[in-house]
């Protein structure tokens, strides 16, 4: 059996292309089950869903704003008629299968938030199945898109498998700077708005004890005056160290997260994370704030959620957290990314593309 699988544009569906490995891991083990995935063409023109009917079977969406957005207003409505159009002709006219991955809410910027809106519930008016990562987003999916049948609960996989991870804590630091008696927290993931990695600067200034070190590992390529911004708040204390990159090889994120003690994440908003998942899958707890999925992933053995609406949440989060049996925290994260494998979730999946 194929499916489309419409991805990131610049990236692909294996482990060496430079993008999220979560569509890599999962086509790698689709394949096992005789399920071929295959990047999609985000023009999805008729005459190329003609083409490929014969031999596909399934559109299955993720990333909705690739099909419409663009410079202006006026060219993102033009684009957005033409991807209603076009995706219900693959739908009623070529007998597509429909499915949609809903990852975010909504994109994290949003030049046409009304356009992101109508795109889904375009999408939840023709997917065959809307998919989900955790319970919260399946409720997120019935109130604001109208979507009340034929949505499932497939979790995020982790990525155990995406990633080396043998350096040791202390080669690790001696390879940033560190010192072996810190208390290390981490921030990794690309430099955006949404991330809030300025109140996790805030809060480290303001909390933190003598003893603590706050490593931000951050892509710098998505918005680089914000990353600069928070580069500027990181001078402010020594004990902060930055390391930014347009891109980070597979290979580094060991580095970052095997020197850390925990890793923070302190977005303003999130539905699902990868770099949580991350986190979890090089066993490392995590703080994170009471938004989406997250209070889903972990439990209280793993880390600290805090609440996202109190002022002093995040403060109070890095305090707690220090209380924390680490070995006994590392473990329990090791855990609980172990029972997200891709096997049990490609099983669930394939049910999906041949139900």
């Amino acid at each position: 059996m194929n499916a489309f699988f419409f991805w990131e544009p610049v990236g692909g569906l294996t482990l060496q292309h430079k993008c999220n490995p979560y569509a890599g891991l999962l086509a790698q083990e689709l394949e096992t089950l005789d399920i071929h995935l295959e990047l999609g063409d985000y023009a999805l023109e008729k005459t190329w869903l003609q083409e490929h009917r014969e031999k596909f079977d399934v559109l299955h969406l993720h990333w909705l704003h690739y099909f419409y957005r663009r410079e202006t207003l006026e060219e993102s409505v033009a684009e957005y008629a033409k991807f209603a159009e076009n995706l219900t002709y693959a739908k009623n006219t070529l007998g597509y299968k429909i499915v949609w991955t809903l990852h975010n809410v909504y994109p994290h910027e949003r030049p046409f938030p009304q356009l992101d809106h109508c795109a889904r519930l375009l999408v939840c008016e023709l997917a065959d199945e809307v998919l989900c990562h955790c319970k919260y987003a399946q409720g997120i999916a019935e109130k604001l898109f109208h979507r009340t049948e034929n949505v499932q609960v497939i979790p995020h996989g982790n990525f155990i498998d995406a990633f080396p991870n043998d350096i040791s804590q202390t080669d690790a630091r001696r390879q940033l700077g560190v010192a072996d008696d810190r208390f290390v927290y981490l921030f990794f993931g690309n430099a955006r708005a949404y991330k809030g990695i300025e109140h996790l600067v805030a809060a480290f200034l303001e909390h933190a004890k003598e003893d603590a070190v706050l490593l931000l590992m951050m892509r710098k390529a998505f918005d680089v005056a914000y990353a600069e911004e928070v580069e500027g708040l990181a001078q402010k204390d020594a004990r902060i160290k930055v390391f930014t990159s347009e891109y980070f090889p597979e290979a580094d994120f060991q580095i970052y997260i095997n020197a850390a003690d925990v890793a923070v994440f302190p977005f303003a908003e999130v539905l699902t994370s990868g770099s949580a998942i991350t986190a979890l899958s090089f066993g490392k707890p995590v703080v994170m704030p009471q938004l989406g999925c997250l209070p889903e992933l972990i439990d209280d053995r793993m880390g600290v959620i805090y609440d996202a609406k109190s002022g002093d949440g995040l403060g109070s989060a890095l305090a707690e957290v220090r209380t924390l049996n680490i070995d006994e925290a590392n473990r329990a994260t090791m855990a609980r990314a172990l029972e997200l494998n891709w096997k049990g979730i490609a099983e669930k999946l394939a049910h999906v593309y041949r139900a």
